[in-house]
């Protein structure tokens, strides 16, 4: 029988380090390219209800994910990616969205289809075109990932629905404002939402607050250099800068 040398073994070993953490990179359920780090994204999803046991897929810049969340609407998922995120969510027959700017905190919700629809608003596209560009798209990339952009359209969306239904949400980062579905605060939000007519039955916000929000996004579009506008008939939110 021929004996390895040492510099064989070492080696050997080397390639069998490698092999197994690459199986335990794919067992995390996300892939990546290039070199993005692994970090996680959590949240809820609920309208209203919790999206027990939803599917939640994510596509991102770089790389993309998937979990299933509890009964409680709660997800976590854990894979190597560079943001932002565009975000899935199927329960039955519903199937709502929403965005990771990174890693972090990031709910799924029809206020967070609202919030998509104004930044789509913002950049001259609509809620399908954004999620699909996040890929490619460089404005909408740095426009999903400026914390100032996210901030205003976030406080455009809370002023839109307060001059249609007269609700004040009880937080304006609803986007990542941590929740439990049955618990005061951001659910009993949704809850008198839907009461309001806000969302409909399949988790989507009306139809005409959707239309709403996009026209008053496009009233504030996010343009390179601009430091800012007022929203159409949504009031103030300004467009805020479109790159990092």
């Amino acid at each position: 029988m021929k004996l390895l040398n040492g510099a064989t073994l070492r080696t050997l070993q080397f390639g069998s380090i490698v092999v197994a953490t690459s199986a335990l990179v794919a067992c995390g359920g996300g892939t990546s390219s290039g070199s993005s780090p692994t970090s996680t994204v959590s949240g809820t999803a609920a309208v209203g209800a919790a999206l027990a046991n939803a599917s939640i897929t994510l596509t991102c810049k770089n790389g993309s994910g998937s979990a299933t969340a509890n009964s409680n609407g709660a997800y976590t998922a854990t894979f190597a990616f560079d943001g932002p995120c565009a975000i899935t969510a199927t329960g039955g027959a519903i199937t709502i969205h929403s965005f990771a700017a990174g890693a972090g905190t990031f709910n799924v919700t029809p206020l967070t289809e609202l919030l998509l629809d104004y930044i789509a608003g913002q950049l001259g596209t609509t809620v399908s075109g954004l999620l699909s560009g996040i890929t490619s798209n460089a404005s909408y990339q740095n426009a999903l990932s400026n914390s100032t952009v996210i901030a205003n359209a976030e406080a455009a969306v809370v002023t839109l629905i307060k001059n249609t239904y007269g609700i004040t949400l009880s937080s304006s980062s609803f986007l990542t404002v941590s929740f439990t579905p049955g618990a005061p605060g951001a659910d009993a939000d949704l809850d008198t939402l839907l009461a309001a007519g806000a969302i409909t039955s399949n988790g989507q916000p009306a139809a005409s607050l959707a239309a709403a929000a996009q026209a008053a996004g496009a009233a504030a579009p996010i343009s390179s250099g601009s430091s800012g506008s007022t929203g159409g008939s949504g009031g103030s939110g300004g467009g805020g800068t479109a790159t990092k």
